[in-house]
């Protein structure tokens, strides 16, 4: 048994060495003090509990045929204790939150479910300025945080060649959110090799030079240089390489299917987007279109396939591009240079309807 057991062992009292893994999963909610209980309309016995959910992936631990005395309290916060009780016909899980209250769940099994789906079509816009770098550093943060969380056998091979990316520093630097990622993805060499992988692939000489530099001496100074730099449009080759690695990679997997009125819903807005593009002039094919020195990319904000908040509905953006000099590429406007523009838009059609 390794001490990681071990620990997980007393985090959850009950926990046996002989159980199935989504008992050691359920520890490790307890562990990391996540632990939420939520339910999805459809079947009143059976409750679910989030273990990670995010745009690549939908994983939980759903507890079959489930019968609860006393209940959760969702406002309740700070620590929360576990016990596992073993039945002869099933299983209890004591919880006790934080101010007191308490509650079981008597179960008949916990079953383990992940769902791997595409994301290289999602995009966040929180923070304004160079979005097509802040969504691929939201991209790569994804795939990273799947393969700690969920190792090896959630991820593909092109998602590995890829994994270190986030742990260079100067591409990091490009948060979709307001919080420097410093700390959650700190610097290695192993994340500066990938770049300097990368930026040879792509042909970009001068890039490469400065990261064997970088390398060597890896400086503030140097690190928010090369930062700067990606905005130029002489990394735009870079760019178009990371960003087709990426797709490369997310489109191993499937797209999100949502309940059948869901479904229709998101389709219909996909529908007439692209109805709208076209009435406009544009030519192409969802999430693709160009018209003149105009360049479009559709994104998305997806929301979860189960355990999704109320609140939270689909989105859909549109990636202006215009380049009047240069060749024309995938959120080519975005980048610095002479008659470049690059702004994001909101389409709501739908929703306004």
């Amino acid at each position: 048994m390794s001490d990681d057991q071990k620990e997980l062992m007393k985090v959850l009292p009950g926990l046996r060495e002989d159980m199935p893994e989504p008992f050691w999963r359920l520890a490790e909610i307890f562990a990391d003090q996540v632990f939420e209980l939520c339910t999805d309309g459809e079947s009143p016995s059976d409750y679910f509990i989030p273990y990670m959910m995010n745009d690549a992936v939908e994983c939980y631990l759903r507890i079959e045929q489930c019968r609860m005395t006393g209940s959760f309290r969702e406002e309740e916060t700070g620590f929360i204790q576990g016990e596992l009780l073993t039945e002869s016909e099933g299983y209890g899980l004591i919880v006790r939150q934080a101010e007191g209250n308490v509650f079981t769940l008597w179960f008949a099994d916990l079953r383990w479910e992940m769902h791997l789906f595409q994301y290289h079509t999602i995009g966040h816009f929180w923070q304004k300025g160079q979005e097509q770098w802040r969504q691929l550093v939201y991209m790569a943060g994804t795939l990273h945080d799947k393969y700690d969380y969920l190792g090896s056998a959630a991820c593909s091979e092109k998602e590995k060649a890829l994994y270190r990316l986030i742990e260079f520093g100067p591409f990091r630097k490009w948060s979709p959110i307001r919080d420097d990622l410093e700390e959650r993805y700190p610097p290695t060499y192993e994340g500066i090799d990938c770049m300097l992988q990368l930026a040879r692939e792509a042909g970009d000489r001068n890039y490469e030079r400065m990261l064997r530099i970088y390398r060597r001496f890896p400086f503030r100074r140097l690190e928010t240089w090369l930062c700067q730099r990606l905005k130029s449009h002489t990394r735009e080759a870079l760019y178009q390489l990371i960003y087709d690695r990426m797709c490369q990679a997310s489109e191993e997997y499937p797209p999100r299917r949502y309940k059948k009125k869901e479904q229709k819903a998101i389709e219909k807005q996909r529908a007439e987007a692209d109805a709208w593009l076209r009435e406009q002039g544009f030519q192409g094919h969802y999430p693709e279109y160009q018209k003149g020195n105009n360049r479009i990319q559709v994104t998305e904000e997806q929301p979860f396939t189960i355990l999704e908040s109320e609140d939270y509905i689909f989105r859909i953006h549109f990636m202006i591009s215009e380049t009047k000099k240069g060749p024309l590429g995938r959120n080519s406007g975005f980048f610095d240079g002479n008659g470049r523009k690059g702004i994001v838009k909101e389409f709501k059609k739908s929703i306004d309807n």
